[in-house]
């Protein structure tokens, strides 16, 4: 991240003389933002940034311990390894699934698919070489969005090096996972395959996870002018689903499975493949062009406690960016001038599953969902050492769905059939940087973005209709900020403050039958919301010497403030009786502190260990503000060896350990209104005990 991230070419497989070289704002940051690569003391806005010493301090198998270290960022996943929802300054709680506002892209592919939705089961984080967490809108580069963009990249080989990896990783609670990964790079190409298998058989009954990944990417080198970067995945991936429990189990620490869930023997089962190809072209000195196309399809079949879901989904699109770049002595320009497209064809079904016995269907949608957009971003370097950003995105959003049971057999089916076409959206961004000194900069950001509704959201089920009346939610943020490399870059920090407006929060309305029309539920955009913040990180360098014992001795902490509020939110729009007025109630799902702190330890003959402590305050899970999480503190640790054996060996020994202090904590919230005089679960929780683990990790270098 970029409080703690040391740059490197490989995840988690550092070379031990440059784990010393580079500051938290020196980590440069590689979306094609203004046309440039800029480092994080020279971006006008907060990005967090993750590289492989950040997951090398874990086991590397999930991403939510490294993600979570981010200021502003909460990450959670409904099991083992998947469901993962990503919450940004307060925004994508306002769904209890997959997550929502955010944009996750994978080597410039988007996981987020044009109904917006992010489906992460199936990414092998294990890959991965580094994440970039662009926080708050980046419609100017990104389109629709609210609470920002996860960009995901994966690992490289090393320069001019060809060798054959082979990872073994074993621990608590039956996890098994192994790699084996071919890695070559020359002159003219950089290319990795990697197959993985992992699984676990779970904590508690019915929490089993079983994964298979295999990947293929490729860089190709195809004259001066031109490069050709290539990615291929395919993954299988299971995931049991044990069920939510209360607060009253959770807090008494009492091992329990949902039995409902139980006996239809729930799960998330998804196969799927993605693909995508990326040409970067430089025209002449000034212009250069980089084009993306993709595709991606997926199945999805979940027997869950009432019911059966049965989904399938192919996305496609492509996005293309033509990048000026001119430096004319005291005022050089950046920017960029693009267009992106993206269509999702999805097959949806349910059907009634009791005692693991299928029942009738009960839905049979086709949605055929689309977005496009133009956007252009440009950033000029001034005299005195000012620099400004301005750009923006005009954003299209269309919907069409087909109900394959309305049809002569179903006479009195209300067809849910429709179609919505958003008014187009600008959405502008303007920044403004100064640099104190060559170590010290300050900025001003604001920027808009967007949310479209879901489909479940536009259609009327009962009416068979399009809701044309309803708006994507909009947000604007103001944030400034200060970066800085001091103490010859041992001392590095990023303080930002920002407010977060959102309007047009969707909620849903209870309308009453009348006449001949049965009592439907519409959604409407009947609330507000302001989310007031502070995020701090810094790091300090102790000892930073390779040629010492101990090489590497840095401290680190992270802290959130979020005074994040609903303004004029109600439950419905319909102002009566029982409309309940949630204003000036705390956001749900959001802690009002949190803090991150560790402790990285290198020595020159290759021992390490690392140590990681987080704190999170109680949570209010309803929006009423009655019912909260308890706060929690977690401890992790992790010691191992690392070095190289020869010219043809390099070996990494490690072992491990997450809730050292026993702690109960959970990984995942739900949210409601209010519990109604119910007890309905809202917890997913982690283990109550210590989780261990260990590994070796072996190289050979041809």
């Amino acid at each position: 991240m970029s409080v703690l991230a040391i740059s490197t070419a490989n995840a988690q497989e550092a070379p031990k003389d440059t784990a010393h070289t580079q500051t938290l704002n020196s980590v440069q940051v590689t979306s094609w933002s203004a046309g440039k690569k800029d480092n994080q003391l020279t971006a006008p806005r907060s990005i967090g940034v993750l590289t492989g010493e950040d997951f090398h301090r874990n086991n590397g198998l999930s991403l939510e311990n490294s993600m979570n270290l981010l200021p502003g960022v909460n990450m959670g996943s409904r099991t083992s390894f998947g469901g993962q929802r990503i919450i940004i300054r307060g925004y994508g709680n306002n769904t209890n699934f997959n997550g929502q506002g955010v944009q996750v892209l994978l080597n410039n592919i988007p996981i987020t698919d044009a109904t917006g939705t992010t489906i992460l089961d199936d990414i092998d984080f294990a890959t991965l070489g580094k994440v970039e967490v662009i926080k708050g809108p980046a419609s100017s580069l990104y389109g629709a969005g609210v609470a920002g963009v996860v960009n995901l990249f994966t690992m490289k080989p090393q320069p001019n090096q060809t060798r054959f990896v082979l990872e073994n990783t074993g621990g608590s609670n039956g996890l098994y996972r192994t790699n084996a990964r071919l890695e070559a790079a020359t002159e003219h190409s950089s290319l990795l395959f990697n197959y993985g298998h992992q699984e676990e058989e779970g904590w508690r009954t019915n929490s089993a996870s079983r994964k298979d990944y295999a990947q293929f990417s490729g860089d190709f080198y195809v004259s001066e002018k031109n490069t050709l970067s290539t990615y291929f995945a395919y993954a299988h991936s299971l995931e049991q689903l044990a069920g939510e429990m209360t607060d009253s189990i959770i807090y008494h620490r009492i091992v329990w499975s949902d039995p409902s869930y139980l006996v239809n023997g729930s799960k998330v089962v998804i196969e799927s493949i993605r693909a995508g190809i990326t040409d970067n072209y430089k025209i002449d000195d000034h212009f250069s062009n980089q084009t993306t196309v993709y595709t991606s399809g997926y199945t999805l079949n979940s027997p869950f406690a009432h019911g059966l879901t049965d989904n399938e989904a192919f996305t496609f699109g492509g996005r293309t960016g033509f990048i000026y770049s001119s430096d004319t002595g005291n005022v050089s320009v950046h920017g960029i001038l693009g267009a992106q497209f993206q269509k999702t064809l999805a097959f949806n079904k349910s059907y009634n599953l009791a005692n693991n016995q299928l029942g009738g269907i009960r839905c049979d949608l086709k949605n055929a969902s689309q977005g496009y957009s133009i956007f252009t971003e440009w950033k000029f370097s001034l005299p005195s050492q000012f620099s400004l950003t301005a750009g923006g995105s005009l954003d299209f959003t269309e919907y069409a769905i087909a109900d394959m049971l309305a049809n002569t057999a179903n006479p009195t089916h209300a067809n849910q059939s429709g179609d919505k076409s958003f008014s187009p959206v600008f959405m502008p961004r303007i920044a403004l940087m100064k640099m104190l000194t060559p170590h010290i900069s300050l900025y001003a950001d604001v920027s808009r973005g967007y949310t479209p509704p879901p489909t479940s959201n536009v259609i009327n089920a009962v009416l068979g209709t399009a809701n044309k009346d309803l708006k994507p939610e909009s947000g604007i943020q103001y944030e400034i900020g200060s970066k800085g490399d001091l103490a010859n870059g041992r001392l590095s920090y990023q303080l930002a403050l920002f407010d977060l407006d959102v309007t047009n929060k969707i909620v849903a309305q209870q309308i009453p039958a009348s006449g001949s029309t049965p009592a439907y539920t519409t959604y409407v955009n009947a609330g507000r919301q302001q989310n007031l913040g502070v995020e701090l990180a810094l790091s300090y360098a102790v000892l930073n010497d390779p040629n010492s014992a101990l090489s590497l001795l840095r401290p680190f902490v992270t802290y959130t403030y979020s005074d994040f509020k609903y303004k004029d939110f109600y439950s419905d729009n319909n102002h009566n009786a029982a409309t309940l007025n949630f204003s000036n109630n705390k956001v749900a799902g959001v802690a009002p502190d949190v803090v991150n702190a560790g402790l990285d330890l290198q020595t020159k003959p290759g021992f390490y260990a690392y140590l990681t402590y987080r704190h999170v305050g109680a949570v209010p899970y309803t929006f009423d503000n009655k019912y909260s999480a308890q706060a929690f503190n977690l401890l992790n640790g992790k010691v191992g060896y690392r070095s190289q054996l020869g010219s043809h060996f390099s070996v990494d020994l490690y072992a491990g350990v997450d809730n050292l202090t026993n702690s109960t904590y959970y990984s995942f919230l739900f949210f409601s209104g209010t519990l109604a005089g119910t007890t309905d679960p809202h917890f997913l929780p982690m283990p109550y005990n210590a989780a261990w683990y260990g590994g070796a990790k072996l190289a050979y270098i041809f």
